[in-house]
């Protein structure tokens, strides 16, 4: 058994050795409460909160060891299939992964969703270049560009939004669910 630190600051015990995970391939995926996905994300997330519709909330494991999150609700786009379509509204992984685990964490999701929720057909994601994110970790796992989003605020009186909210264009990527 090994003392390690944990993703928040917490020391336990594991049977996983300190440090980061030697390779990509390491790594796991496994549904976790949208409770510990969400201090995750309010704690390493750019954006600090998770965004409200939530479906399914994978951690992304080294081990015994917590490393990152994704999460996937309902589309925010109100034309989107709502039922057969799942966005990706928030990923982070701990700096210490290694190259490579982002794309790995997102196929592994993508064969978790195929087989726990067989009604899923399509998967969208966001990227945000005006914090450089370009798309390359959806490129990566084979995610498809779609187009580009206007960006903009969506707020209004009897649904306001969060100021801190990213507004500006996004780059919108899908991944269509075939034969898994």
């Amino acid at each position: 058994m090994f003392v390690v630190p944990d993703w928040d600051g917490q020391l336990r015990l594991s049977d996983t050795p300190p440090g980061p995970p030697s390779s990509a391939r390491d790594l796991e995926v496994r549904s976790v409460p949208y409770r510990t996905a969400r201090a995750f994300v309010e704690r390493h997330h750019y954006l600090g909160y998770a965004p409200p519709g939530v479906r399914v909330c994978l951690g992304v494991w080294y081990g015994e060891r917590l490393v990152g999150v994704l999460v996937f609700g309902r589309p925010s786009a109100r034309l989107e299939d709502q039922r057969r379509t799942l966005e990706l509204t928030r990923m982070v992984l701990l700096d210490e992964c290694s190259r490579n685990s982002e794309s790995r964490a997102l196929a592994l999701a993508v064969r978790w969703i195929w087989k726990n929720m067989p009604g899923i057909r399509r998967l969208i994601a966001y990227a945000d270049p005006g914090r450089e994110h370009r798309g390359t970790v959806y490129r990566a796992a084979g995610w498809r560009l779609v187009g580009r989003t206007n960006g903009g605020r969506w707020s209004c009186p009897s649904r306001p939004r969060r100021r801190d909210a990213a507004v500006g264009p996004k780059l919108k990527f899908e991944l269509i669910l075939g034969t898994p």
